[in-house]
């Protein structure tokens, strides 16, 4: 199963921001990573993992702020690295090639919940995060918009994109009106391709988990890890944790 989702984000990286300024970028993120973004300071190491094509790590780059991004999708590391200068690394969420306690600040924006074992993801962050270090953390709330549109009509637009009518329809009904949608969002600043990444991230991704509070609170605390902020972001499908290792 790691060869479909490395086959599916090599074919579909979370790329759209060809048209945004890295200053702009910040507006793209959640409140709470975007507040702590802000206050890290310019000695910390950061490790963005699940980076993408660089959305955060071009805003943090912006910034002058050390940084590197991980992903498991060869082609948006590749992307990254070109768009920012930034040191990438392709590996997998379940098994980082970091060693313990190297990072101050750790970003996983939206990337457990598609692994095969988001707790294992989220144990791997932990562990390589400092103690007294933060981890920003963001998943899918269950429950929600999105939940019930990734089941349906999202599982609809799965089994149609793989036939060749199938995509053929999803690409001359569908997705046109998605993109209309996120060209008025995005006041103009998305492309055709942009937009069609973030439909294929949003409907045909292969695997999504939605974890609730609890969830997250009980592996804290297997972890060694503590909630300082939490932000239910009621208008967007992901709900934001960031945590604190215990020192030792």
């Amino acid at each position: 199963m790691q060869t479909q989702e490395k086959t599916f984000y090599d074919k579909h990286p979370f790329d759209w921001i060809e048209r945004y300024r890295p200053d702009e970028l910040l507006d793209t993120v959640p409140p709470l990573l975007a507040a702590t973004l802000e206050k890290a300071s310019d000695s910390a190491l950061i490790f963005d993992i699940g980076c993408g094509a660089g959305r955060v790590v071009s805003y943090m780059a912006w910034k002058g702020l050390r940084c590197v991004g991980l992903d498991f999708s060869r082609v948006s590391v590749e992307l990254m690295m070109r768009r920012t200068g930034k040191q990438g690394i392709v590996a997998s969420n379940l098994e980082l090639p970091l060693r313990e306690e190297c990072a101050d600040l750790l970003i996983s924006d939206g990337v457990i919940h598609h692994t095969m074992d988001p707790f294992k993801a989220f144990a791997e962050n932990c562990r390589v995060l400092k103690s007294g270090g933060m981890l920003y953390l963001a998943v899918y709330k269950p429950g929600g918009r999105y939940a019930a549109l990734y089941r349906r009509p999202g599982s609809a637009i799965r089994r149609l994109l793989h036939h060749p009518l199938g995509r053929f329809l999803v690409h001359a009904s569908m997705l046109p009106a998605y993109y209309f949608v996120h060209v008025l969002k995005s006041k103009g600043r998305i492309t055709w391709r942009g937009a069609k990444n973030l439909f294929y991230d949003y409907f045909a991704t292969p695997r999504v988990a939605f974890l609730s509070k609890s969830d997250v609170e009980n592996w804290c605390g297997r972890c060694r890890v503590h909630i300082t902020g939490y932000d239910a972001n009621p208008r967007l499908n992901v709900h934001s944790f960031l945590l604190q290792k215990s020192e030792t």
